[in-house]
């Protein structure tokens, strides 16, 4: 049994995805699902289908092909396009500024997580040695440990000595 698929026109697409105010779209857990035609993606992302062509050839762009070699874009894709004509008509780069600034957005986000896992680690790490000193506590006896006596001197160098003996003093 072969399940049928649909595919959405421009309106019916926006009308599912509603854009956030300040945002470039919803996220979800399809966003990542290559669903879109060309011409769909065109329409949301406000280009010509010529353009997603080429910014593909560019680099700027990735989307995933079926079997028949058709592409499919996802909301990820959709967005991204949206940004890159933000840089390019608003913003005013060319095609080589977009593209630096698209691969220091990649690395941003890659520290950004980089980051996180440290963070995760250092909790982890602490978690750890809070219980290693509370175990280490649990499993010492404290015990008075008497002081030494007045009559012993402590040398600079941390050894004990007994008191040296009183000379008489000679006028």
């Amino acid at each position: 049994m072969i399940a049928e698929q649909t595919y959405l026109d421009a309106e019916q697409a926006a009308e599912s995805r509603p854009v956030q105010p300040g945002g470039f779209g919803q996220r979800g857990p399809d966003y990542d699902e290559p669903v879109f035609v060309i011409s769909v993606a065109a329409d949301l992302s406000d280009m010509h289908p010529q353009t997603l062509r080429t910014y593909e050839r560019e680099g700027l762009i990735d989307p995933s092909r079926t079997q028949g070699n058709t592409r499919r874009y996802s909301q990820r894709d959709i967005d991204r396009l949206r940004f890159i004509r933000h840089l390019t008509q608003d913003e005013g780069l060319n095609l080589a500024g977009v593209r630096v600034v698209l691969e220091l957005g990649e690395k941003y986000e890659g520290a950004k997580r980089r980051i996180r896992e440290l963070e995760d680690m250092v909790r982890t790490l602490a978690t750890r040695l809070q219980t290693d000193v509370k175990e280490a506590h649990a499993s010492h006896r404290f015990e008075v440990v008497p002081a030494p006596n007045r009559e012993m001197e402590v040398h600079p160098r941390l050894r004990r000595r007994p008191p040296r003996p009183k000379q008489p003093a000679t006028n």
